[in-house]
C-alpha cells in the first residue's frame, strides 16, 4: 500500500476513535529532553549517559534540549554536559534555562561561545521550522521574560519559513503567568501562524497546556522524584499533529497524549491563564522612555541626562529635558552592570569590553581596563576630586579599587572564583562585598588586604551573598542573602552577632539615612524594619507593600523618610519609615531592577521590559491599590 493511502486510513481511524493514531511513515521522530540539570558526578550525570546511549539506539530522526542543562550555569558545567551531548550520534539542539541564565558566571557569553548561539536557534528538520529562544531571566532570581528583542527576532525567522511548512516555538518557560510578558509572546506567535511551543521549568510528567490559544507541550525533567523515575519525552511529528509519549530509561514508551498542532479540541478546552492587571500608575509616577530593548541596570543621572544600559549592549544618553538620545556606545554583548557618574564621566562594566570611562556630556572614552572575564556586578564610588576612586569586581573573582580619574588600579583581590554581583559597602575604612562562591569579604579599603570572610555554611552556591548589598551602621554588617535569614555580624571581625530566619529574608533591603533601622523586604512581600543598635534580632515593624510573593533582587531605596520598594510583576510600593503603607502602584509587567534617587529627589526606577520610570519627590499618599 502507498504511503499517501496509509495517511488516509490512519486519518479515518483518528477520526472515528478516541485513540491516538499511530504515527503515518512520515513521521519526524524527535527526543525532547530538558531539565536535565547535570553536574559532574550527580545522579544526573549517570542517567543523561544512559539517555545518550538509548537516543543513539533508537530510530529518533533529532534530538532537542530545552533548557536547564546545568544547575549553576557555570562554565565548567557548561563545558561538561556540552561533552556528554556530544555523544549523541544524532543532529541535536539546544536552548537555555534559567538555570543558565540566572547564575551564570560568565553573564551567558560562555553558554554563546559553547553552544554557538546566545539563546535564539532556528533550525529545521522534516517539514518543521523550529525557532528557539532564551526566557530568562537574566542574572538575578524574577520571573521569566522573553527579551524585546528575541520577540523582533522571531519575527524576522518566521517570515523565512518555506511554503507549507510548520513552525515550533521552543524555550524554557512556559508561556502563562509565570512570563512576565506572556501576553506579548502568545500574540506575537499568533500573529506569526506559530499554533505550538515546547517548555520544560515544570518537573512533572509530559502535559499539555493552553497558552492563550497556543498548545503547549510539558517535557519532562530527566530525574523524576526518584532515581528509577528517570526519563525523558518523544515526540512524533507528522503534518499537523504531533503525538507525546514518555519514555522512562529502560522501559518502553508510553502515549500521554495526541493533537493537532492547531485548533486542538483537547488544547482549547483548558483554561488559560487569568489576564495580567491593567497598569495604573500615573496618579504617582510618569513614564519616562520604553527602549526598544530589555534593561537590566539601573540609572545614573548627569545634570539632565540619564544613563542607563540595554541587553542589546547600548550604553545610552538620554536628556530628559529635551526627551531625546544624546549619545550612545554598543558593545558586543548585554549590559547588567549600571552606569556610576562620577567627576564628569561615566563609567561603564560590560560583558564583552571590560571597564569604561566616557566623558558624561560627549561620550568620548576617556580610559578603559580590559578585563578576561564579564563584569557584572554593581560598583560604588567614595571621594572627590583627584581622590575618587570606585570599587567594583572585575569579573570572574575579582574585586579592585580604581582610581575614578584615569583608571588606574590601585589595588586588585583576587579571591578564586564566583562573580560579586551586589553593590558593596564601606564603611570604617573596611570594604564589605559578597560574591557567588559562599562568602561574604571584608577588605582593608586602602590596601585590599582580606580582614575576614564569613560564610552561612551551606555547601550549595545558590544561597552565597553573590547578589545582596551589604548595610553598615554603628559597626555592624547586616545582610539578607538566599538562604533567607536576615544577619548581623561585627564589622571588625566578621563574628556572627545574631541570625534570624523567622522571615523569608531573600536579597532585598535598604537602610534609613540615621542607620536606625535595616529594611528587608520579605518574600511574602512585606517589608521588614529591624532595630540595628542591640546584640539581639529586635523587629520594630513589619508591613505589607501590597504585591504579595516576592523574590526579586530590586534593593530598597529609602528617600526623605519614605521606603520605597518594587517586585517581580512591575509593581512598586511606597512605605513611610514608621511603617504606614502609602501606595502601591502597577506600572509596567515585568521585575523592577533598581529604584535610584536623582538629584533633583526623585525617584527612577528601571524594567526589564525596557521601562524606565519618574517617581516625583514626596510622590503623595493615598492607595492606588488596597493593601491586604
Amino acid at each position: 500500500m502507498k504511503c499517501s493511502k496509509i495517511l488516509l486510513c490512519f486519518g479515518a481511524l483518528w477520526a472515528s476513535s478516541a485513540f491516538p493514531a499511530p504515527a503515518p511513515c512520515d513521521t519526524l521522530r524527535v527526543a525532547f529532553l530538558t531539565d536535565i540539570h547535570v553536574t559532574p558526578g550527580n545522579v544526573q550525570d549517570s542517567l543523561f549517559r544512559v539517555a545518550v546511549d538509548e537516543i543513539n539506539a533508537s530510530p529518533c530522526d533529532i534530538v532537542i534540549f530545552g533548557g536547564d542543562l546545568t544547575n549553576l550555569g557555570s562554565d565548567a558545567e557548561l563545558e561538561y554536559v556540552h561533552g556528554l551531548i556530544s555523544r549523541l550520534e544524532k543532529p541535536w539542539h539546544a536552548v537555555p534555562g534559567n538555570h543558565e541564565t540566572t547564575w551564570s558566571e560568565s553573564a551567558c557569553t560562555t553558554f554563546a561561545r559553547i553552544f554557538g548561539h546566545d539563546g535564539r536557534t532556528a533550525f529545521r528538520a522534516g517539514d518543521y521550522l523550529f525557532l528557539g529562544y532564551a526566557s530568562g531571566p537574566f542574572m538575578k532570581m524574577a520571573m521569566g521574560a522573553v527579551r524585546t528583542e528575541d520577540l523582533a527576532w522571531l519575527a524576522a525567522e518566521a517570515a523565512k519559513a518555506r511554503p507549507g511548512q510548520r513552525i515550533v516555538s521552543l524555550c524554557h518557560y512556559p508561556l502563562n503567568n509565570d512570563l512576565t510578558n506572556r501576553t506579548e509572546v502568545t500574540a506575537t506567535l499568533r500573529r506569526l501562524d506559530i499554533p505550538l511551543t515546547l517548555f520544560g521549568h515544570y518537573h512533572r510528567a509530559p502535559s499539555l497546556f493552553n497558552f492563550d490559544s497556543i498548545a503547549g507541550i510539558q517535557g519532562r525533567a530527566l530525574r523524576g522524584k526518584s532515581d528509577s523515575d528517570a526519563g525523558y519525552t518523544l515526540l512524533d511529528f507528522w503534518g499537523d499533529s504531533v503525538r507525546v509519549r514518555e519514555k522512562t530509561l529502560g522501559a518502553e514508551p508510553r502515549t500521554r497524549f495526541t493533537i493537532r498542532m492547531q485548533d486542538d479540541p483537547q488544547t482549547l478546552a483548558l483554561a488559560s491563564d487569568p489576564t495580567p492587571p491593567v497598569p495604573d500608575y500615573k496618579a504617582h509616577a510618569q513614564l519616562v522612555l520604553q527602549d526598544s530593548a530589555t534593561i537590566y541596570t539601573g540609572a545614573a543621572f548627569y545634570k539632565d541626562l540619564v544613563y542607563y544600559g540595554t541587553t542589546q549592549g547600548v550604553l545610552r544618553a538620554y536628556d530628559t529635558r529635551r526627551n531625546r538620545e544624546v549619545w550612545r556606545q554598543r558593545f558586543g554583548g548585554a549590559l547588567y552592570t549600571t552606569p556610576l557618574v562620577a567627576e564628569g564621566l561615566v563609567i561603564a562594566g560590560t560583558t564583552t569590553d571590560g571597564l569604561r570611562a566616557y566623558d558624561a556630556r560627549t561620550g568620548r572614552e576617556r580610559w578603559h581596563i580590559d578585563t578576561p572575564t564579564p563584569i557584572v556586578g554593581q560598583g560604588l564610588v567614595a571621594g572627590r576630586g583627584p581622590n575618587a576612586v570606585l570599587y567594583i569586581g572585575l569579573g570572574n573573582g575579582t574585586m579592585a579599587k580604581i582610581a575614578v580619574s584615569d583608571g588606574r588600579i590601585l589595588w586588585r583581590y583576587d579571591y578564586g572564583r564566583g562573580q560579586s554581583q551586589g553593590q558593596p559597602a564601606l564603611a570604617d575604612g573596611k570594604l564589605v562585598f559578597g560574591a557567588w562562591n559562599g562568602h561574604l569579604h571584608c577588605l582593608d579599603a586602602a590596601t585590599g588586604k582580606l580582614g575576614w570572610k564569613w560564610t552561612n555554611g551551606s555547601k550549595s552556591l545558590f544561597l552565597s551573598p553573590g547578589n545582596i548589598v551589604p548595610r553598615i551602621a554603628g559597626g555592624r554588617v547586616f545582610i539578607d542573602a538566599p538562604d533567607r535569614a536576615v544577619t548581623c555580624l561585627d564589622l571588625a571581625s566578621g563574628s556572627v552577632v545574631w541570625r534570624c530566619t523567622d522571615y523569608k529574608a531573600r536579597e532585598a533591603s535598604g537602610m534609613s539615612a540615621d542607620g536606625k533601622r535595616f529594611y528587608v523586604k520579605t518574600m511574602d512581600g512585606e517589608l521588614l524594619a529591624i532595630d540595628t543598635a542591640p546584640d539581639a534580632f529586635r523587629r520594630l515593624w513589619i508591613t505589607p507593600a501590597g504585591f504579595g510573593y516576592d523574590y526579586t533582587a530590586c534593593p530598597v531605596t529609602v528617600s526623605g523618610g519614605i521606603a520605597y520598594l518594587a517586585d517581580r510583576s512591575g509593581n512598586v510600593a511606597a512605605v513611610r519609615e514608621d511603617g504606614t503603607p502609602l501606595w502601591c502602584v502597577k506600572c509596567c509587567n515585568s521585575a523592577a531592577n533598581f529604584i535610584t534617587e536623582a538629584p533633583d529627589g526623585s525617584l527612577w526606577a528601571t524594567f526589564a521590559e525596557g521601562k524606565i520610570f519618574r517617581i516625583p519627590p514626596h510622590a503623595p499618599a493615598g492607595h492606588k491599590k488596597k493593601i491586604p
